[in-house]
């Protein structure tokens, strides 16, 4: 199954709310790091990096956009520094995004900066999954299912 069937089969099924909907992201994010790693076939690895870096930006666009701005809002001075501190983890990521896009697939270079990208996202994801989520489940009880159709508007405008 080709690594864009995936990403399209995995928004077909709606999740019950918007931290549902970003957790099955992480998840997606997560597996794609994985079957790069399980292949050694430069082509195949090249292919599955372009969707993950597809899926990352799918990612970051909607918390950027709809989530970290209705948490942001919700939330005391504490949630805010939560918000800033992903923020600045998505600026990473992108920088480290580009700098992939830069490179040969198959230099050595690649999965150095490869490596280095899964341990920020690997970071990322559990600061959100431990601390962001857990106040946002709370500070936006009331909105989750809003913000997942507004998000999922977002995903589907990106993806056209």
């Amino acid at each position: 199954m080709q690594h864009h069937d995936l990403l399209q089969q995995a928004s077909l099924i709606q999740p019950a709310d918007a931290i549902e909907m970003l957790k099955a992201n992480h998840r997606r994010v997560h597996k794609l790091f994985q079957a790069y790693e399980a292949t050694h076939k430069p082509a195949m690895q090249h292919q599955i990096a372009m969707a993950l870096f597809v899926a990352l930006e799918l990612h970051m666009q909607v918390e950027e956009h709809v989530f970290y701005p209705a948490f942001a809002e919700a939330t005391t001075r504490a949630g805010h520094t939560l918000v800033d501190t992903s923020l600045e983890a998505h600026e990473q990521i992108e920088v480290c995004i580009e700098e992939l896009q830069g490179l040969e697939a198959d230099a050595a270079a690649f999965a150095v900066q490869f490596h280095e990208l899964r341990l920020m996202v690997d970071q990322h994801i559990q600061h959100e999954e431990r601390q962001l989520f857990p106040q946002a489940e709370v500070a936006l009880a009331e909105q989750l299912e809003d913000l997942r159709d507004e998000m999922q508007d977002i995903k589907d405008l990106l993806l056209g």
